[in-house]
C-alpha cells in the first residue's frame, strides 16, 4: 500500500504530462494553454511580465529558433499551492534549462512563471 503512495505527486500539483508533452513538441499555443494571464517569462534577450498572448508570441519565436530535440523533467518540488519544475531542453544547437513555477487555481494548475536558460555545454 505505502508503495503506491510515490505515484501521488502528480496528483498534487507537480507539472503535469500536458505541459511536458508540450515543450517537449515546442508548442507555444499547446503550453499557453497553462499560462496564467499574466505570466513572468525570462528567455535569452527577452524577459519581463508578459499578457498570455503575448507571452505565447515570445515563445512561438524562441521555439522556432530552437526546436526541440528532446526535453526531460530532472527536478520538481511543491509548498502549498506552488510547484516548481526543472527540465533539460535539447536543440541541436545547444541544451537550454527551463525553470516553470506553477500555481494552483481554481483547480486548474497555471504557469506563472518560465525562466530559459542556456547552458554552458
Amino acid at each position: 500500500m505505502a508503495s503506491g503512495t510515490v505515484f501521488t505527486a502528480s496528483a498534487q500539483g507537480s507539472i503535469s504530462k500536458d505541459i511536458i508533452d508540450a515543450t517537449r513538441d515546442g508548442d507555444a499555443s499547446a503550453l499557453s494553454e497553462y499560462f496564467n494571464e499574466n505570466i513572468e517569462l525570462v528567455i535569452p534577450q527577452k524577459s519581463g511580465i508578459f499578457s498570455k498572448s503575448q507571452a505565447e508570441m515570445v515563445l512561438k519565436e524562441f521555439f522556432t529558433n530552437n526546436p526541440p530535440e528532446n526535453f526531460r523533467i530532472i527536478h520538481e518540488g511543491s509548498r502549498q499551492n506552488a510547484s516548481f519544475a526543472i527540465g533539460n531542453y535539447l536543440t541541436n544547437s545547444g541544451t537550454y534549462r527551463f525553470y516553470f513555477l506553477t500555481k494552483n487555481e481554481n483547480g486548474k494548475l497555471l504557469i506563472h512563471q518560465l525562466r530559459i536558460e542556456k547552458q554552458n555545454d
